[in-house]
């Protein structure tokens, strides 16, 4: 699952530096503006917040895009608020199955940049939130896929997209043990032969699945942090993803993988 993360301004931007001239870098920052004001050091997916976004459509530069995807097909707004709560993840497994999905699978591919991202450990009863990030410090890319909706209503566009997951790795398989599920999951990243590929090549069913065993996954690195949800949480501060450790839980395993 991937329904928390921290994405800085800097991070979403990092790609656009790379592929654009100084004059180009203008007009993305001046397009990105509000969201330049806002550094998300924890964002829930269930806010359905604006992202900025890499597409297949504009690979280079970013476009913001609401956490949720609706898939253009859908009738009134009613079934689009509801079809949104439930497409903030889609399985890499599935993409060609699933009706909110494959009709975007193919071509309409996306790609977010965070700065790392959140996930549940269950012990005893309880639940402690980890803050998994790249070893190195770098932004981790994430695989997505992204879908236009108009309101028949108002005429209005709705731009939103899905953060896929894939089968867990070692360490994940360690802090995402919910009990409820059936296996662990987490994000897919994507590494710098992949990004493109992605973004810029049709792809197949055959081709998406055999993604995992071409990707080459980054070293990640994980510790627990203060509580994301109730009342004494610390907001959107930068403390939030800062090692908190809980004396219930042992340590000696590092995490890292």
């Amino acid at each position: 699952m991937c329904y928390d993360i921290k994405v800085l301004y800097e991070t979403a931007l990092k790609r656009a530096k790379r592929k654009n001239d100084s004059e180009q870098m203008k007009s993305i920052e001046l397009e990105l503006d509000a969201f330049r004001k806002t550094d998300f050091y924890h964002v829930s997916a269930f806010e359905h917040p604006k992202l900025p976004i890499y597409t297949s459509e504009n690979p280079n530069s970013p476009k913001m895009l609401s956490w949720g995807l609706v898939p253009f097909w859908v009738k009134d707004r009613q079934n689009a608020m509801k079809i949104k709560q439930n497409t903030l993840n889609a399985r890499v497994e599935t993409l060609f199955e699933k009706p909110s999905f494959r009709g975007v699978a193919a071509e309409k591919k996306a790609l977010l940049s965070v700065d790392g991202f959140y996930e549940f450990y269950h012990f005893k009863g309880k639940t402690y939130p980890y803050f998994i990030h790249s070893a190195d410090g770098e932004a981790l890319y994430l695989a997505a896929i992204y879908d236009e909706w108009m309101d028949k209503e108002t005429g209005t566009i709705y731009s939103g997209f899905s953060i896929i997951t894939t089968k867990a790795n070692d360490l994940m398989r360690k802090i995402h043990n919910n009990p409820k599920l059936h296996e662990a999951r987490m994000p897919l990243y994507l590494d710098k032969n992949h990004q493109e590929w992605w973004l810029n090549e049709k792809t197949d069913k055959a081709m998406i699945q055999d993604l995992n065993r071409t990707n080459s996954f980054p070293m990640l690195k994980a510790h627990t942090v203060k509580p994301l949800r109730g009342r004494n949480v610390l907001g959107n501060v930068s403390e939030t993803s800062c090692e908190y450790l809980y004396p219930e839980l042992s340590y000696t395993n590092e995490m890292e993988f």
